[in-house]
């Protein structure tokens, strides 16, 4: 048997040990703790309130993937990798604290949504992440928080991607925080916003809106776009919307943007794409990735071209365009038919 495969192999069995030493040592602020520089590790334990021993032996294996690195004196010194996981704005914190603990128990129950096509997160904890996301909001901070760390990262491809001239009004639908919006118009100084999503999706979001000097231009309003979508704006934007939800669902959500939209206003869906054939490549390990998470997750799903186009058509929509952007996203432009 190839070494190489075995190797291989036998990471992919293994890697949750990994990913819950991250977690932890993100949960103790290990990284914070040696941004500045290499501390001992009884020094972190005492920081950390931990044993020494086995922070040490956690450390350790952290060093041997990349996370840490170990210098004189058996000190632990940060890498570019354990600054990812500082509590800083736009880091992985939020990720690594998030996914290791409701997206682990879920993804243990897979088997339950390979049976029955539905997301394994509900018959877990007897709720959907939705509603506990409105019930927790510690949960719901995190939740905010790994969506700003994922939109920080493609808004300034998104912003140059698109042409928002002669528009002057978006609505950003589900934007939560407010990263994509706060991007789109300090790339766009003539532009106004509104960021629509439920409470606890805007509970940080007056905040931050003014820290990026935009919240004079910004406007919040409260709703589930599974009920209405605020009408009268020129241009409707959703970001990793659809592709939470099932297809019924969906549906339901561009019908409400249909119907919240006159004539030559435009939808543009900021989506991945899935390719017609599956490979072994990064950006392939991503996009998939994200495809299960959903399944397990919520119960969505990444989609084709075709499937979009599908999609849009029965709500009432023409897909006009697809435009690329430097980042793994792709915009789809619609406007009503």
């Amino acid at each position: 048997m190839d070494q190489i495969a075995r190797d291989r192999a036998f990471m992919l069995v293994s890697g949750f040990r990994a990913t819950q030493m991250v977690r932890a040592v993100t949960e103790l602020r290990i990284p914070d703790l040696v941004a500045d520089g290499p501390r001992s590790a009884a020094d972190l334990a005492t920081a950390s309130g931990v044993m020494t021993e086995p922070l040490r032996r956690a450390l350790r294996c952290l060093v041997a993937v990349g996370v840490f690195a170990e210098v004189d004196g058996g000190r632990f010194a940060a890498t570019p990798i354990s600054d990812c996981f500082r509590d800083l704005p736009g880091s992985l914190r939020g990720v690594a604290l998030m996914l290791p603990a409701e997206s682990y128990r879920a993804f243990g129950d897979l088997m339950y949504s390979l049976k029955t096509g539905e997301p394994a997160f509900e018959h877990i904890f007897s709720m959907s992440r939705w509603e506990q996301l409105a019930e927790e909001p510690e949960q719901a901070a995190l939740f905010n928080s790994a969506m700003q760390f994922g939109t920080e990262g493609v808004r300034v491809a998104v912003a140059a991607a698109y042409d928002f001239k002669g528009l002057l009004s978006v609505v950003d639908v589900g934007g939560g925080r407010g990263t994509l919006i706060a991007g789109l118009l300090k790339a766009n100084p003539h532009l106004r916003g509104t960021v629509f999503d439920l409470e606890a999706g805007l509970a940080e979001t007056e905040a931050y809106l003014k820290q990026e000097g935009v919240d004079d231009r910004c406007v919040l309003k409260r709703g589930s776009f599974l009920d209405h979508v605020p009408a009268g704006h020129d241009a409707y934007v959703l970001k990793n919307i659809i592709h939470d939800w099932s297809d019924e669902k969906a549906a339901v959500i561009l019908a409400n943007c249909r119907k919240a939209m006159g004539a030559e206003r435009r939808l543009i869906l900021i989506e991945r794409i899935v390719p017609t054939r599956a490979e072994d490549s990064a950006n392939a390990r991503q996009l998939f990735m994200v495809d299960m998470q959903m399944l397990v997750m919520l119960g969505g799903r990444e989609r084709t071209l075709e499937e979009f186009r599908a999609l849009l058509e029965g709500a009432g929509f023409q897909l006009t365009r697809v435009i690329p952007t430097e980042s793994p996203f792709q915009l789809i432009e619609a406007i009503p038919a």
